[in-house]
């Protein structure tokens, strides 16, 4: 056999093995940033108005599921009244997501002097919870989703300052 081509047939399967390893290692970053950008949803607000988590897009949210009945998100909620007054102009949006009736979240958000606004559902808003993430179904549930869309950050249970303020700190928008 010619040298020539005993060369070919050793340099060309090595080519084709390189070029489908580079195409299986763009498409699996493919998949992940794909994977990491928020789900788009609708859900009425507190006086029952459809809102969509777009409106917020070009900021960074802090998506927080809890519910009136659930002790720990009873206690995070006034931090997070606390972080949308110190950080709303810097480009932070909190936007609550109560996981029960209506009539029950907007007796809680009035009695807390909720300043974030907060959309409400039953079934549905445990549905959304799960597309970002939250399979099990634990309250609370914190999502931070940067000013491009993307999630950046999942928090299950109770937050604290000292977990989230760091985070916020480095996803706020320039």
């Amino acid at each position: 056999m010619n040298p020539s081509l005993k060369k070919h047939f050793v340099v060309l399967p090595l080519l084709i093995l390189l070029g489908a390893s580079a195409g299986a290692i763009g498409f699996h970053v493919w998949q992940q940033m794909q994977a990491s950008m928020r789900p788009d949803f609708t859900l009425p607000d507190l006086e029952g108005e459809p809102r969509s988590i777009s409106e917020w897009d070009g900021q960074l949210v802090a998506l927080n599921f809890w519910a009136s009945w659930c002790p720990p998100c009873v206690k995070e909620i006034p931090l997070f009244a606390d972080l949308q007054e110190e950080y709303g102009d810097q480009g932070l949006q909190f936007v609550g997501v109560a996981v029960e009736r209506r009539e029950n979240a907007v007796a809680f958000a009035e009695e807390v002097g909720l300043n974030y606004p907060s959309l409400q559902g039953e079934y549905q808003a445990m549905q959304v919870s799960a597309a970002y993430g939250n399979e099990q179904g634990l309250l609370p549930y914190t999502v931070l989703i940067n000013a491009q869309g993307r999630i950046v950050e999942r928090l299950r249970g109770e937050v604290t300052r000292d977990m989230i303020e760091p985070l916020i700190l480095e996803h706020l928008p320039d």
